[in-house]
C-alpha cells in the first residue's frame, strides 16, 4: 500500500475531519506565513517501512520541521536539509531512543519494546517524544516520553501527536509529562519553521526574544 492510499484510507474513515487535537493546536499556535513542509511520503514510508499518523502528516503540511517555544523540536520522517549534522533527524533521535530502551531496566508488566518506538520530537530537557508503533493502523498510536529528568524515565499517554500537544499546551495531564515545564500550560506557544528561525537568525536578531544578536547560532552546526 502506497502512503498516499494509506492517508487517503484514514482520511475516509474518519470522515474528512481533523485529526484529533490539530483544530486545538492550530488555535493556540497558528502556523506562520510560508510554514509547512513538502515530505515524499511515499518515500518516508519505504523508509521506516510504515505509514505515518494522519495528525503528523497534516501537522507537516501546514506547520513542517522547526521549534516550538525555543524547546521541543518537530522532526520530519526523511534526512532533514536544513542540518549539516548527518546524525541529525529523525533516524538518530529514534536510534537514541531505541538504545536509551534497550539499557533501562524492564519494569513488571507490559513496556515499550525498543524496536517498535519511533521519535518525532526531542526537547531542550532533554527528553525523547515517540511514538509506540506496535498497532499496524498509525492512527492509534499512543505518544511515549522519555525523559531524563522525569519521576519515570519512561511515560504512555494515550493519544497522538498533536493531541500530546493540546493538552501539554492547556496543562489537561494530571502532571507536565517532559522535564520542565516550559510548554506547560502555554496557551500562546510559538513555532517557527527552520527556514524561519534561519532567517531570523541571519538578520542578526534573537528570533525568540527578538533582540538583537551580533553573532547568532546556525541550527544545525
Amino acid at each position: 500500500m502506497s502512503a498516499g492510499t494509506a492517508r487517503e484510507g484514514r482520511e475516509g474513515r474518519a470522515g474528512g475531519a481533523e485529526p484529533s487535537g490539530f483544530a486545538g493546536v492550530r488555535r493556540l499556535m497558528p502556523p506562520h506565513a510560508n510554514a509547512g513542509e513538502s515530505v515524499d511520503w511515499a518515500a518516508a514510508e519505504r523508509t521506516w517501512g510504515t505509514a505515518f499518523p494522519h495528525d503528523y502528516v497534516t501537522f507537516m503540511a501546514e506547520y513542517g520541521e522547526g521549534t516550538i517555544s525555543d524547546f521541543l523540536y518537530v522532526l520530519q520522517p526523511l534526512p532533514s536539509p536544513y542540518w549539516t549534522d548527518p546524525d541529525s533527524g529523525m533516524r538518530a533521535e529514534t536510534g537514541t531512543a531505541r538504545e536509551l530502551l534497550t539499557a533501562l531496566p524492564r519494569p513488571p508488566g507490559p513496556a515499550p519494546a525498543p524496536d517498535r518506538v519511533i521519535a518525532w520530537g526531542v526537547t531542550s530537557g532533554p527528553d525523547l517524544l515517540c511514538w509506540l508503533t506496535s498497532d499496524p493502523d498509525p492512527d492509534r498510536w499512543p505518544v511515549a516520553v522519555l525523559g531524563r529528568h522525569t519521576p519515570a524515565r519512561v511515560t504512555v499517554h494515550d493519544c497522538g501527536m498533536t493531541e500530546f500537544l493540546r493538552r501539554l499546551f492547556l496543562a489537561a495531564f494530571d502532571k507536565c509529562p517532559l522535564s520542565g515545564t516550559r510548554l506547560w500550560g502555554e496557551t500562546a506557544p510559538k513555532f517557527l519553521h527552520c527556514r524561519e528561525e534561519q532567517r531570523i537568525w541571519d538578520a542578526g536578531i534573537d528570533p525568540w526574544t527578538t533582540a538583537p544578536d551580533p553573532a547568532p547560532p546556525r541550527p544545525g552546526t
